[in-house]
């Protein structure tokens, strides 16, 4: 091993992160950890790639050629999955390995488990790491779990988990260079393709910005997060929707629904609710169905806003008139703007800027809130500015309630359905 592989194999943490670079011997170092591990504790161990190719390429060749190595391989039956059996002969001690994809969390479920390893981590969804940490339980016993990865920045999942000294949690770096196993020059030739934050992550192992974002990290701070709604004198309090159903949406665009309170300072208090998926109407079999107006409808009566409003470019104002149509259905009384805008998206959005410049933004800590945190943080070079856009509508709508300023594109008008 070196330094980092062996710092992150005898550190007693609950959940442990090794974020490296390329050929940092992460596999290898993740293999040979839950083998020793399985070889001293008798039970049950899971290991999981991103994608059955993943798996049958690098993560269970490397195991089970190290594994054999070790003298510790037993068997395998290999349907639907492997599914190895280990047998230390010096102590008795024999267990079962299970290995197993990410690709649909949910089936990652099972029997309790006395350790998990998630190889390359960041390429799985949040809820990979989520349903396998329930499972640590076997017989009465805490379990435990070790990641490796190379880093997907600040905002990803793992950085969230690994990267913020969080109770129980360790995280261990270690540079393309560190691994003197790898070819003489690997790292200075690789050196030469990458630059930048690139080089940071893909040869330091380290969680980075994206390149080309708008704003610097320090807009981001830990304190731009709350968890739940301050009991404040709020001046407003409004919704904003980006159906993201117009001409020039996007595939995979969210439909979001901003929640924005204003307080006596003028900062910017915002939620989210954001989904890729969820259609316009509700569904007349299943009202209880997922859509932009039966969410939007739930959140007004839960929000109690003021007045929303809805962005209507590219035939968006249908979205605009079913709301209206639902909330006169459900006597909700509330006011009901539209915008249409006609200024570029990423010039409306850049104005956010003074409100984190300034930290007179919040955002909550909500499934929304982190999309919107991740859309904020990478602008312009995410792939979606969904959830800033919403914030924007909503922010004009808070500045015609609280000004009457309504001059200029863009600006509020009153929905007349």
């Amino acid at each position: 091993m070196h330094r980092a592989q062996a710092e992150f194999n005898s550190s007693n943490a609950l959940y442990r992160g090794f974020v490296g670079g390329r050929g940092a011997g992460k596999s290898w170092i993740g293999s040979f950890d839950i083998i020793e591990r399985a070889m001293n504790v008798e039970g049950t161990y899971l290991v999981a790639s991103p994608t059955g190719i993943l798996m049958q390429d690098t993560t269970f060749p490397t195991f089970k050629g190290l594994a054999q190595d070790l003298q510790f391989w037993e068997s395998v039956k290999l349907s639907p999955y492997p599914n190895v059996t280990l047998y230390n002969g010096e102590t008795g001690i024999r267990s079962t390995v299970r290995f197993r994809t990410a690709e649909d969390p949910e089936r990652m479920r099972g029997p309790n488990l006395s350790g998990i390893w998630l190889d390359e981590a960041s390429l799985m969804e949040k809820d990979a790491y989520l349903i396998c940490i329930a499972c640590l339980r076997e017989s009465g016993r805490q379990g435990w779990l070790s990641a490796t990865f190379t880093g997907k920045g600040l905002m990803h999942w793992t950085y969230e988990i690994f990267g913020k000294n969080a109770p129980d949690t360790a995280i261990f770096h270690s540079h393309t260079r560190d691994n003197p196993f790898n070819p003489v020059g690997f790292a200075e030739t690789l050196g030469k393709q990458y630059s930048g934050l690139r080089a940071r992550q893909e040869l330091g192992g380290e969680f980075v910005a994206v390149e080309g974002a708008e704003w610097p990290a320090e807009y981001f701070p830990e304190s731009i997060w709350f968890d739940d709604w301050p009991d404040l004198n709020w001046r407003a309090r409004v919704m904003g929707l980006d159906p993201a159903k117009g001409r020039s949406a996007k595939p995979g665009c969210y439909s979001t629904w901003v929640e924005m309170a204003v307080d006596d300072k003028l900062c910017l208090w915002v939620d989210a609710d954001m989904d890729q998926q969820r259609p316009v109407e509700i569904s007349p079999s299943n009202p209880h169905l997922p859509s932009i107006v039966g969410d939007g409808v739930r959140l007004i009566r839960s929000w109690k806003p003021s007045a929303v409003v809805v962005e209507t470019n590219g035939f968006q104002e249908m979205v605009a008139t079913a709301l209206h149509r639902e909330l006169m259905a459900q006597n909700i009384l509330v006011a009901l703007f539209t915008i249409c805008n006609s200024q570029p998206k990423p010039s409306r959005i850049r104005t956010l800027g003074a409100y984190l410049a300034g930290k007179r933004l919040r955002i909550r800590r909500s499934n929304g809130g982190e999309i919107l945190m991740g859309q904020l943080r990478d602008f312009p070079v995410a792939e979606h500015d969904d959830g800033p856009d919403a914030v924007k509508l909503a922010e004009v709508l808070a500045d015609y309630l609280l000004t009457g300023n309504r001059e200029g594109p863009g600006r509020p008008h009153i929905l007349r359905p």
